[in-house]
């Protein structure tokens, strides 16, 4: 019998925990033996004229903004950068009360956040940001000026990257390109779009790269 591994979870941009539970949840499903997962929220409202109407009520949450009204676009290339103080402070809290964590998972925002985390966990070993692997879907680089300092080194974090062929959000070019700033990463491609998929061939992929982290229990 393994023990299970705890992962931290990071939603994208306009979603919040509950939401990235909701939509993982098959995925979940496909990893309940191996894995206990612990969900966090942004600690920024998105401004009511930035929000789109979903199917989900609850607020829409933001790790950060690009610009000074406080929206967000993955490619914006701007010396504007808001909010991503109290993100970190956040995402510390959670390590301090919620962890040990053994890896963190993101989606798009998400994952650009958890890419940052592992650099800055690489910079600072014996920091609060202690974990041993990233989980990354629908990723890119943040193109923020205060954040390319922490794209300048590779990445040696384990890292799996699930890229969408058809992703219209994010196009999966910027997912290669943050793959790329780590070192040997795991890539898990498929043809569908912006979403967290859940298929018999990307369990497999995630088992293999679980599988080195996960402990017997004696």
């Amino acid at each position: 019998k393994m023990e299970k591994l705890n992962i931290l979870c990071l939603h994208g941009y306009r979603q919040n925990d509950s939401i990235f539970k909701d939509r993982s949840g098959a995925l979940r499903k496909l990893l309940k033996r191996h894995v206990e997962f612990s969900f966090l929220s942004a600690p920024h409202v998105i401004p009511d004229a930035e929000q789109v109407q979903v199917d989900r009520p609850g607020q829409q949450l933001g790790w950060w903004f690009s610009r000074p009204e406080r929206s967000y676009n993955a490619l914006d290339r701007t010396d504007t950068c808001v909010g991503f103080d109290e993100t970190l402070q956040c995402v510390q809290e959670a390590f301090h009360r919620h962890g040990p964590f053994d890896g963190v998972m993101g989606f798009s925002q998400g994952a650009a956040l958890v890419s940052l985390l592992c650099s800055m966990k690489q910079r600072e070993p014996s920091g609060p940001l202690d974990f041993k692997f990233a989980i990354l879907f629908a990723g890119f680089k943040s193109l923020l000026s205060e954040h390319t300092q922490y794209y300048s080194q590779a990445i040696h974090v384990p890292s799996l990257h699930t890229i969408g062929l058809q992703d219209a959000v994010i196009p999966s070019q910027s997912s290669e390109e943050l793959a790329e700033a780590f070192v040997n990463p795991s890539v898990y491609r498929h043809n569908g779009g912006h979403y967290i998929p859940a298929s018999p061939p990307l369990r497999t992929a995630l088992v293999e790269f679980l599988s080195p982290h996960m402990k017997k229990i004696t």
